[in-house]
């Protein structure tokens, strides 16, 4: 893929495409950000495994090493809101297995327990906002759109 189409893609949905900062850094509040799933903000595979038949709502497992980080970006993307310090990753309706981050630029794993669906397409949505946690109301999620790919087939 050419730089050009991925810059028009990133114009297109109104994201930045420059980082503030390529180190890690403190998640703090009033601050855009950008959530990756195996390095990717847009169009992101999540390959999980899943022998046997094909078909129906079957799921499995993520295979390891593959990473999720949050890069901090001047404007678009999602919000940290008036006192965040922390983003969360959750995958698709997932309260369990969910990945905290408290830094930008720092890789983590999708947890190996975690049970996707074995195709088709989900999310991953990057927010400030999880379990008992207060929000502020001027904060906004960060959704990466997946797709899951069976290794096993």
């Amino acid at each position: 893929m050419t730089i050009g189409i991925v810059a028009m893609a990133l114009l297109t949905v109104g994201i930045s495409a420059t980082p503030t900062s390529a180190t890690t850094s403190a998640i703090g509040p009033h601050e855009h950000y950008l959530g990756y799933v195996n390095g990717k903000h847009a169009h992101a595979i999540i390959r999980v495994v899943c022998p046997g038949p094909a078909g129906g709502n079957r799921t499995g497992t993520p295979i390891e090493g593959q990473p999720v980080t949050v890069r901090r970006v001047s404007s678009g993307g999602g919000d940290t809101g008036s006192f965040a310090h922390e983003i969360w990753a959750k995958f698709g309706g997932d309260a369990l297995h969910v990945v905290g981050f408290t830094s930008y630029n720092t890789a983590k794993a999708i947890p190996t327990a975690l049970r996707l669906p074995c195709a088709g397409n989900g999310t991953v949505t990057f927010t400030t906002c999880f379990g008992t946690l207060a929000c502020a109301s001027n904060a906004k999620d960060d959704v990466v759109h997946v797709t899951f790919a069976n290794i096993a087939l």
